[in-house]
């Protein structure tokens, strides 16, 4: 995956969280490891679908997200002791998955980008988005070039 130069800009992603990095995520080459990179994606996964998806309307709906696939890009390295800022947003919507562009930066520099497919279930099934989720998700689509 090589994302577009638009997509290693902060100012594209309609979220932006900022975590820090941790002793425990160094690997021994005195950098952030690539496996604890998948974290910080993850955490700004999170918070998207909390601002998406509300826990009553996962509950009324049935819904339950999983992830179909991800890819990650790693464009330059990470080091301890530095905050971390994940920008993320939807890049498509499809009738029961969607899929979250990411960046991730340190220091003001582009060190990765990542890109994951979520798929709502009913817990066996692929199931359509409930409306007030589709609306939600548009309202994150990530600012194109």
């Amino acid at each position: 995956m090589k994302p577009e130069a638009y997509r290693l800009q902060l100012e594209t992603y309609p979220l932006v969280n900022t975590i820090p990095s941790r002793f425990q995520d160094l690997d021994p080459l005195g950098h952030i490891n690539n496996v604890a990179i998948g974290a910080f994606y993850e955490e700004g996964r999170g918070n998207l679908n909390r601002k998406a998806f509300s826990l009553e309307m996962r509950k009324t709906h049935g819904m339950r997200m999983v992830i179909a696939d991800v890819h990650i890009a790693y464009l330059d390295e990470a080091f301890y002791p530095s905050d971390l800022v994940v920008g993320s947003g939807i890049l498509r919507i499809g009738g029961s998955s969607y899929t979250i562009a990411q960046a991730l930066f340190q220091d003001g520099r582009c060190i990765g980008a990542s890109e994951a497919v979520l798929v709502n279930t009913d817990g066996k099934k692929p199931a359509p988005i409930p409306r007030q989720g589709r609306d939600a998700l548009e309202s994150l689509m990530i600012k194109t070039a």
